[in-house]
Parts: structure tokens; C-alpha cells; sequence
């Protein structure tokens, strides 16, 4: 999902009890902007801890705040806002076109709602929608992310000169937006302009210098106008550290077989098989939770996945969703934390460890695996008290007296 807008409600709470204003300075507010001014510090809280609920990934609970928020302020459109954000991240695409219809129905000039809405059609495939919800958000306001969205449905529909427009807008707008330079590469190579298409792409990589998929982009438009020597230095990188990328595989086999190095190159032709039978899997996961969302099965099968992928930040948000249909399943608990800390969000896994715990000190293993998030975050002391504590549930743990004898020496 990209660029999900999300109501900023801490500005909310911070003008509530400032009064109204004059009745001049009032009529040059929105409908929307009326209702922050105005609003109940109670609303406001809920609202706000509705917000704080769904950056957490519960989603379950974000939305019951929202049904707080609505007891008392039902015509708000902040709050059917963020239902509308809640339901597209538990792809529930229908109901959360409902929801940004009614936040439209009561402020007509909304920002952000458009805009959603017209991500949502996206991924449904409904790409002249997607493109009517952009324009018309554009009409309110045009952003650098808002026209590189409107590129890429044009791009999709096959309308290039249209997408191209969009997309040196969405530059003018904002010369830093890396993406908007590779995806009008990207128009380029498809129109066959590869001197084009290398030249954006340069770009791109010129403002994301570690980024990985500019890399293999570039790699692979040098690949294919026959530059295999200075392909290979772009193509191994990705290749090593992404395993599961089925192009970055096979084009490097592609490239290793051209430079005569072809023993080496079958090993990239078996991994690049093995990648694309992967996301298979995942193309397939992915599309029975379209068909049935509310599926916990679904998530947690999506989840597993993208973590055999390597795509972590992609299989904690499924695993998220998981979690949120069945918040009080320790299981899942632990393993959105384990998944946490494994894509290298220590802090946000200490806070799901001991969540979990405060719901049942006794579990060893999620002692020991809190013990392991705070070493990995540098709280040596904090690491040292959760295994000591893993000992008293569980005397008989070898590798937690290892890590202890190791904390000790240091």
C-alpha cells in the first residue's frame, strides 16, 4: 500500500478548548476544520487513541474506538476517515469506500479521501476511477506522491503521454521524489527508449544510493541495451542479499552466461526457479485474501510467505492483521514480536513482549525472547534481568545461561 494517508488527530486534541473564533474567521474554515475547533476533549481522546490503536496494528481495537468516537460526535469526519484507513489495511476494500463516501457526504473538500479512494480502485483494478479520484483530489490539492500515483493508473491504463505528464509534475513539485524518476524510467523502457530509461533511472539511484530495487532496475536496463560487464556490478549486489528476487536472479544468470561464466549462472537459474515458484505461492495467498479477507488463516499463510521471501516489513503488516481478528492468542502474539525483532524493530518487539507477558508472566520463552530483543537493542541490564527471569520458570535453560556467562565477561 502506498502513501495511505492518515488524519493527523494529535492537532485535533491540541485546539481543542481554544474556542471557535470569530464568526468571520469561521466561515473561511472547512467543515471539517469547524469540527476540530469544536469538538469534545472525550471525542478528541478517543479519536486520538483510535489512531495510536491502528499504528500499533490493532485494528481491531482502533475501530472500536471509532464506534466510542461516533456515540458522540457521529457526524464527524475525521472518524470515518480513519475507519476508511482501518478497513483498506484489513482489505476490506468495499467497506472502506463506504466509509471515505461518507466523510464526503459531510465535507465535500476533505483531504486525503480522494486520494485513498483512488489507491483503493487501483488495487482493484478500476484504474479510470483510481484516475477521476486523483484528479479530483488534485483539484484540491496537488502533491509530488498524488501525481505519481495519477502516473502510474495512466501508465497502467496505457496512456504514456498522460503518465509522462504526471510524473515530470510530480518532479517539479518535488525534484527529490526518487520514485517519480524510476517509474518514468520505467515509461521509457517501455516505450523502448533505453538511453531514456537509464538516464531517469540514474537519477533515481543518484537520490537512493543503497536502494536495492533502483539497482536491479538499472541493472537490468543495462542488461538488456547490452552492457553485460556494467549490469553484473549492479545485478550481484541484489542478487546476494535478495535470494528470493526471481528477476535479479535470472538476469544475473543472464549476464554471468553472456561473460562466460556459465557454471556460476546455473546456480542463479536454480534460485531464480525456486524465487519464482515462491511468489507464486504469495500471488496465490494474496488472492485468497481478496476473496475472503476476514480469513485469519489467510493472514497468517501471507505472512509466512513474505517472511520465506525476505519481504519483512510486508509480512509483519500481514501478520498484523492476523493478530488484530484475534488479539488474545499468545501464539500470534509472540510471533508478530519474533517477526518484529527479526526485521530489526527491537523496540516495537520489546513492546509486544511485554504486552504478552503482562497478560501471563509465567511463559519462559517469551522471557527469553524479550532478553534477546533487549540485547539486540543495547539494554544490557534489562536483557540480563528477562533471562534471569526465564531461569525461574524455566531452571533448565542452557542458552540462556550461555547469554548470561556472556553478559558477565563483557
Amino acid at each position: 500500500m502506498r502513501y495511505l494517508r492518515i488524519v493527523h488527530v494529535l492537532v485535533l486534541t491540541l485546539l481543542v478548548g481554544q474556542g471557535c473564533g470569530s464568526k468571520s474567521e469561521q466561515g473561511a474554515l472547512s467543515v471539517t476544520e469547524q469540527q476540530r475547533l469544536s469538538v469534545e476533549p472525550k471525542v478528541a481522546q478517543f479519536l486520538l487513541e483510535a489512531q495510536q490503536a491502528y499504528q500499533r496494528g490493532a485494528y481491531g481495537l482502533a475501530l472500536a474506538y471509532t464506534d466510542s468516537v461516533e456515540r458522540f460526535a457521529p457526524n464527524l469526519a475525521d472518524l470515518h476517515y480513519l475507519r476508511g484507513v482501518v478497513y483498506t489495511q484489513l482489505n476490506q476494500l468495499p467497506v472502506a469506500q463506504a466509509a471515505y463516501e461518507t466523510v464526503l457526504e459531510i465535507d465535500p473538500v476533505y483531504r486525503g479521501a480522494r486520494f485513498n479512494m483512488g489507491l483503493n480502485a487501483f488495487r482493484r483494478g478500476k484504474l479510470r476511477d483510481a484516475i477521476d479520484y486523483f484528479q479530483e483530489e488534485r483539484a484540491l490539492e496537488a502533491t509530488s506522491d498524488l501525481l505519481l500515483e495519477l502516473g502510474r493508473a495512466y501508465a497502467q491504463l496505457g496512456e504514456p503521454d498522460s503518465a509522462r505528464m504526471a510524473y515530470q509534475d510530480a518532479i517539479r513539485l518535488d525534484s527529490t521524489n526518487a520514485t517519480a524518476y524510476m517509474w518514468l524510467g520505467q515509461l521509457h523502457e517501455e516505450l523502448g527508449d533505453f538511453d531514456q530509461a537509464l538516464a531517469f533511472s540514474r537519477q533515481g539511484l543518484r537520490l537512493k544510493p543503497d536502494n536495492l530495487d533502483y539497482k536491479y532496475v538499472i541493472g537490468s536496463l543495462l542488461f538488456r541495451s547490452g552492457q553485460v560487464e556494467e549490469a553484473a556490478g549492479y545485478l550481484e549486489p541484489v542478487a546476494e542479499k535478495r535470494l528470493w528476487h526471481h528477476g535479479a536472479q535470472y538476469n544475473l544468470g543472464q549476464v554471468l552466461m553472456r561473460l562466460g561464466r556459465e557454471e556460476e549462472a546455473q546456480g542463479y537459474f536454480a534460485q531464480a526457479d525456486s524465487a519464482q515458484q515462491l511468489q507464486q505461492q504469495i500471488n496465490e495467498a494474496q488472492t485468497a485474501i481478496n476473496r475472503d479477507p476476514e480469513s485469519l488463516d489467510n493472514w497468517v499463510n501471507l505472512s509466512l510467505l513474505l517472511r520465506k521471501s525476505e519481504q519483512y516489513d510486508l509480512a509483519v503488516e500481514a501478520l498484523k492483521v492476523a493478530v488484530s481478528m484475534e488479539p488474545t492468542n499468545l501464539f500470534l502474539q509472540s510471533n508478530l514480536a519474533l517477526l518484529l525483532m527479526e526485521s530489526g524493530h527491537s523496540d516495537a518487539a520489546i513492546r509486544r513482549f511485554q504486552a504478552i507477558l503482562g497478560l501471563d508472566s509465567t511463559l519462559a520463552d517469551v522471557w527469553f525472547q524479550l532478553g534477546v530483543a533487549y540485547a539486540n537493542a543495547g539494554h544490557r541490564e534489562e536483557a540480563q534481568a528477562a533471562w534471569n527471569k526465564t531461569l525461574r520458570y524455566k531452571p533448565g535453560h542452557l542458552l540462556v545461561r550461555t547469554y548470561l556467562r556472556q553478559l558477565a565477561d563483557l
